[in-house]
């Protein structure tokens, strides 16, 4: 025999409460849903309970409540050394559309700071080097320094660590390595006495100088000069509870030595990796082995159970002459394979069970670093917004319709749920039962249905041309691509996506004469000379391109595609008339957030970019839970 109805809801509701995906929704309001089911239990049984469960199964399935309840891999470095930076308050709706929900800054400033009030998004802040002396002489400095930088802006904004000085250890003057335990001691001793020590978390990152070798990992240990700084500070940082924070590029590796080190390997590509006889682990990406490089120097200097997170990492996207491996190509690779990997919430070989947690460098390419060309290139997004290039991030320009969209359609989400319990509880009081008010009721599903059916609807698409190729010059010839265009679907508001190397190529629209001559007459807009580069698809029909440089056109570097108004089945490509098409399959269709041929990345809070088959769950369990009410 069944248990009987109430115990059910009560049951069910203890589950409810306990449930992980619902932990963003206060719980206030789910105890008084249960209350309100307990009403329901005595009063008004029937299809009502099925129709709550329903409804509460829906936001269980949601993709807001799984986007809320995700543990954190993935976050950026927000460095301003630049004079064309978009506002702060512009960063936070970047970084809201990007889903990137922790940040490092490498100062207070109060104007980022009180930018990101109410944002959501967790930040750490740094106390600049040249503050270390100062703040090492007395807490008295330090505790007005935590007032005024920190304090003042809890807990509007999220504050959640204080790096103290960055890199000192291992290359920046002597007199900065004496004084570091001292500042990071007083930071916390003010934190302490404000009653902010569970809060804000303090830390140092440290570059990789501070190794001796690191090859293989598990031979790594700490500079002999830079032991007697490091491990009382490790010694400081276990007691408090703070993890070692370490600048790792695979980049910077590479560049310093590419006769040596397997781009593929330091890219995430596949490759032979290496092994280390020690541990008899293999290694197949540098990330990886850096890390764990740092947990055996750890390990050997007595601190085996400390968290290693890496505080920066990335790729340049431009360098000089002599930096290899500087490109948007690998760039893009390096940073989107990264993303993939920290989406798996997986350990290294050496520490499995210890999460992989990365700050990328950077959000910004920034303009007025000192030092090689490299230092300016290292940003996911240019100055104006709009991406550098395309890993699955939305940018501010030209998409920003695709950012509000995304925004709407999480509000949508729950838009749409707590309209659906509102026609639910007047059901349930009889409300809908009279005619008049049977009408309002129907308005409202009409409403809700309109609202969820906008928000599952399509995003404008962003096409990479030539995927992985990018813009250059083909080696097989406009053939490349034509056949990277034939079969995917153009429409107006999607995106072309160009990637190439400023200086090196350039974008022109074109008509078709001067797209078959390779001709610059009569262009379509400006000459566009800066890579990457999007633009956006405006008319439909046949649109051409070509690049101007040299001979580039003469030798391929040209696309024409037809651009369709409507949501029509695809459409081939227009073949140019100076290079014969070869047929071939049609490449996959880019996804909604931008995906190259190879798939798109994957959420760096673990979830899907495209959340259309959730939400469609969970629309249909509500509207049906309406429908169910309404005729009960």
């Amino acid at each position: 025999m069944g248990m009987p109805a109430e115990q059910v809801l009560h049951s069910f509701c203890f589950r409810l409460l306990s449930h992980k995906r619902l932990e963003y929704i206060p719980t206030s309001f789910l105890q008084m849903e249960c209350t309100f089911f307990h009403y329901l239990a005595t009063s008004h049984m029937g299809s009502t309970l099925f129709l709550w469960l329903l409804l509460i199964f829906s936001v269980l399935c949601s993709p807001v409540a799984a986007a809320h309840s995700a543990t954190w891999t993935y976050g950026v470095n927000y460095g301003r050394i630049a004079n064309n930076l978009p506002a702060p308050e512009s960063v936070v709706t970047l970084l809201k559309a990007a889903k990137i929900n922790h940040v490092r800054i490498y100062d207070a400033d109060h104007g980022v700071l009180q930018a990101f009030k109410g944002s959501g998004i967790d930040i750490i802040v740094g106390l600049p080097n040249e503050y270390l002396k100062e703040i090492s002489i007395g807490e008295d400095r330090a505790m007005i320094w935590v007032k005024e930088n920190v304090q003042a802006f809890l807990p509007g904004t999220r504050i959640r660590g204080i790096a103290v000085g960055n890199e000192i250890l291992g290359s920046g003057p002597i007199e900065l390595w004496e004084v570091l335990l001292s500042a990071a001691k007083n930071i916390y001793s003010a934190l302490y006495r404000l009653g902010l020590k569970d809060t804000v978390q303090v830390s140092s990152p440290h570059s990789e100088a501070v190794f001796a070798n690191s090859f293989p990992p598990s031979a790594c240990i700490f500079r002999p000069d830079v032991l007697p700084f490091m491990r009382p500070l490790l010694q400081f940082f276990s007691q408090i509870g703070s993890p070692f924070y370490i600048n790792a590029y695979p980049f910077l590796a590479y560049k310093n030595d590419p006769e040596h080190i397997d781009i593929n390997y330091a890219l995430f590509k596949d490759n032979a990796g290496i092994y280390d006889a020690k541990t008899k682990l293999h290694y197949d990406n540098m990330f990886e082995a850096q890390v764990d490089a740092a947990y055996a120097a750890l390990e050997k200097a007595g601190f085996p159970k400390m968290e290693v997170i890496v505080s920066e990492t990335g790729w340049a996207s431009r360098g000089d002459p002599d930096e290899a491996g500087a490109t948007v190509k690998n760039a893009k690779t390096y940073n989107k394979n990264l993303r993939k990997r920290l989406a798996k919430k997986k350990g290294t070989p050496f520490r499995p069970k210890m999460v992989v947690r990365a700050y990328v460098f950077a959000l910004f390419n920034e303009n007025s670093k000192p030092g090689p060309t490299s230092e300016r290139n290292f940003g996911l997004f240019k100055p104006d917004g709009s991406i550098a290039y395309n890993i699955g991030f939305t940018g501010l320009v030209p998409s920003a319709a695709a950012s509000s969209f995304l925004s709407f359609k999480d509000i949508a989400v729950q838009g749409w749920f707590f309209m659906a319990w509102a026609v639910v509880l007047l059901q349930s009081l009889g409300f809908c039962e009279r005619s008049m008010a049977r009408f309002m009721c129907m308005a409202v599903v009409g409403i809700v249905a309109a609202v969820s059916l906008m928000q599952c609807a399509e995003a404008q698409t962003v096409h990479v041309v030539g995927g992985d190729m990018g813009w250059t010059v083909p080696q097989n010839g406009a053939a490349a691509y034509s056949t990277w265009a034939a079969g995917k679907r153009f429409m107006v508001g999607d995106i072309l996506e160009f990637n190439f190397a400023t200086n090196e190529h350039d974008v022109l629209q074109v008509p078709k004469a001067s797209f078959d001559a390779c001709s610059n007459d009569n262009p379509i807009g400006s000459n566009i000379t800066v890579g990457p580069a999007n633009v956006t698809l405006t008319s439909a029909g046949e649109n051409y391109f070509i690049c101007t440089f040299g001979q580039h056109c003469q030798f391929g570097q040209k696309l024409a595609i037809t651009v369709s108004g409507s949501s029509d089945s695809p459409l081939p490509a227009p073949s140019p008339t100076s290079t014969p098409t070869t047929p071939n399959s049609p490449c996959p269709t880019s996804g909604p957030t931008g995906s190259t041929p190879s798939g798109s990345a994957p959420d760096p809070n673990g979830n899907t970019n495209s959340s259309s088959s959730a939400v469609l769950a969970s629309l249909l369990l509500s509207m049906l839970a309406i429908v169910m009410g309404l005729i009960a």
